[in-house]
């Protein structure tokens, strides 16, 4: 894992290091280099989405996410995706047939989302933005889409108040970040006690995450993202906690152990990891729209 920053709120150029990190890893489901598919090609899209949404059971049904992306009510409507990463979700939203705008921070995101887009033959516009300065018009978006990206971002209370800015009356943001009260999170905290990082003067915070992908990774309960989402402009209307199975078995991914996590993962049924994910999964999963909303 590459090395976290221990004191992000004394750096100036977070975002210049964000899409730095980001640009050398990729979201694409890939932890031990085994997609031998060419990148960019269809087989690697596939592959990625395979693993993506087969990953929870939770995420599967006649649509991926469809428990989560309101598919049928999209059609024709204006969609934003903050974050597009290798274009999972682009792909979901244009085949609902919105009118997409897609954002990320990094250029090989956005030039590989625009490939798969094409690929498809799928409209949308994939732009290189970011989430903190967006140049889109006041109310321009009936839905707005954020899958695990804002908890990334320097300032997340800036793209918060970026999301009120474009949404329009009656649009909904729906958004996922990372969970401080799931049980990976307490393990990652177990993790910082035992290897002393708490003794050397780190907070809870820092050791999630030192822990976690990207450059700075932050942590909510249902309370502080009500606070942040509130401070901004926006209402929460619901939150969930949902997560991956192989967050239910805490074993490294590699080598032995790893064999081990994934052959006990398999035998996991998926009415277990539904119960047990719903309750103390990873992410937190919320549904927010504009504070004084006006159908």
């Amino acid at each position: 894992m590459i090395e976290k920053e221990r004191h992000p709120q004394l750096v100036r150029s977070l975002q210049k290091e964000n899409k730095t990190w980001w640009t050398r890893n990729p979201m694409s489901y890939d932890w031990h280099g085994s997609n031998g598919y060419e990148e960019g090609s269809a087989e690697f899209f596939k592959e990625i989405d395979r693993r993506f949404f087969s990953s929870s059971p939770l995420f599967e049904g006649s649509k991926p996410f469809g428990r989560f992306i309101p598919f049928p009510e999209l059609k024709g409507k204006r969609a934003l995706e903050i974050g597009c990463g290798l274009g999972s979700h682009s792909q979901l939203l244009a085949e609902a047939g919105c009118q997409l705008s897609s954002i990320d921070l990094t250029s090989r995101a956005v030039a590989l989302t625009k490939g798969r887009l094409k690929l498809n033959e799928l409209p949308g516009e994939v732009l290189e933005m970011d989430g903190e300065n967006m140049t889109f018009g006041d109310n321009e978006f009936d839905f707005v889409w954020s899958w695990g990206v804002i908890h990334h971002s320097a300032h997340t209370d800036q793209i918060v108040r970026e999301v009120a800015r474009v949404l329009k009356p009656g649009g909904e943001f729906r958004l996922m970040v990372y969970n401080r009260r799931a049980f990976d999170s307490y393990v990652k905290l177990m993790r910082g006690f035992a290897s002393g990082k708490f003794f050397s003067g780190m907070s809870a915070d820092e050791v999630l995450s030192y822990y976690t992908d990207g450059f700075i990774a932050r942590f909510y309960d249902q309370k502080s993202l009500k606070r942040l989402l509130e401070a901004n402009g926006l209402r929460m209307l619901s939150a969930t906690a949902l997560g991956q199975t192989s967050e239910l078995v805490p074993l490294p991914g590699t080598g032995l152990t790893g064999s081990l996590k994934y052959g006990i993962v398999s035998k996991i049924p998926d009415s277990v990891a539904s119960s047990v994910l719903s309750r103390a999964g990873s992410f937190l999963f919320a549904v927010a729209t504009l504070a004084n909303n006006q159908q």
